[in-house]
């Protein structure tokens, strides 16, 4: 599950749906990719954590990112200036409930005192995930030792930042995100994917063009997407040079899929996140995207 607030691309209530997940599923593993954590006090998201991994049977994975956008921080009353420092602070609560009795932490923005937490993980710690492709975000994950839920650039500069640290690469995973549509030919996938796909590109330049923290992809030939202006929909050619921060858009016909996968399983990706819907698209088609997706993408890889 993904989150954003105020928009009709995300669910803005992570926790809850996955809980509807965690009892409608017996052996997938279920997750955040990401919750926005400085939005949020850390107790807050470590109980409610525990309690999806209570309801899966010990199938959650947390995913956790600072934020990007502007409003967000504004409505939830939370200075984007303090995401980073905050993400950290929260990260160590989450993980000391999570591990130990009695636990106390004093920050600069949260303060827990003897706190012991009931009902604990299953898991001995359910695995915690850091979003990032900027630096400063590859090094955080890296230096405080957790997986890597990324776009599709900075796997090299992770796994340099986890030796640095006296880190085994072997031990961390690495997602990137996928953007796939399927259909019977690739004609109809693009058509399918093309007016959605550009307004969901749109939602997002129109806040990454507010922050300098964006100006090293903004600055690379094609801007944030590859190509710079947004094309119009129809223009299939320029959709197909289309990427979002480096993840691909993969389109077309279930054959067209399998080798841009395998490109992506050899740079060391663990994991493709696959990203099969977009707001306003029709939901028949993203659930033909699932099927066929299961039907004739996974064998190839079994």
């Amino acid at each position: 599950m993904a989150e954003h607030h105020g928009s009709e691309n995300y669910f803005p209530a992570q926790m809850t749906m996955l809980s509807v997940l965690a009892t409608k599923t017996r052996r997938a593993r279920i997750g955040s990719f990401i919750i926005v954590m400085p939005l949020y006090h850390p107790l807050h998201v470590a109980e409610q954590a525990v309690i999806v991994d209570q309801l899966s049977g010990g199938r959650l994975d947390l995913g956790l990112g600072i934020g990007n956008f502007q409003e967000e921080f504004d409505n939830f009353g939370v200075s984007r200036k303090e995401r980073a420092a905050r993400m950290e602070e929260s990260l160590a609560i989450i993980s000391g409930v999570w591990t130990r009795r009695d636990f106390s932490f004093s920050g600069n923005h949260y303060a827990v005192r003897n706190f012991t937490m009931n009902p604990r993980p299953v898991q001995t710690k359910p695995p915690i995930w850091l979003a990032g492709n900027a630096p400063a975000a590859l090094d955080r994950a890296a230096r405080l030792g957790y997986h890597l839920a990324g776009s599709g650039t900075g796997f090299d500069l992770y796994e340099q930042k986890l030796r640095a640290y006296g880190r085994d690469p072997k031990d961390f995973n690495r997602a990137m995100l996928v953007y796939v549509v399927l259909a019977s030919t690739r004609e109809e996938a693009w058509q399918r994917a093309g007016e959605p796909m550009i307004r969901w590109l749109q939602y997002y330049k129109s806040e990454f063009d507010r922050h300098p923290d964006f100006a090293w992809f903004r600055d690379k030939p094609g801007g944030y997407f590859g190509v710079d202006p947004l094309p119009d929909p129809r223009d299939v050619d320029s959709l197909k040079r289309m990427h979002f921060l480096g993840s691909p858009f993969l389109v077309g016909t279930p054959e067209d899929v399998i080798e841009p996968l395998r490109r992506i399983q050899a740079m060391n990706v663990t994991h493709p996140v696959l990203c099969q819907h977009f707001g306003g698209m029709d939901p028949a088609y993203s659930e033909d995207t699932i099927r066929l997706f299961g039907r004739h993408v996974i064998p190839a890889f079994r």
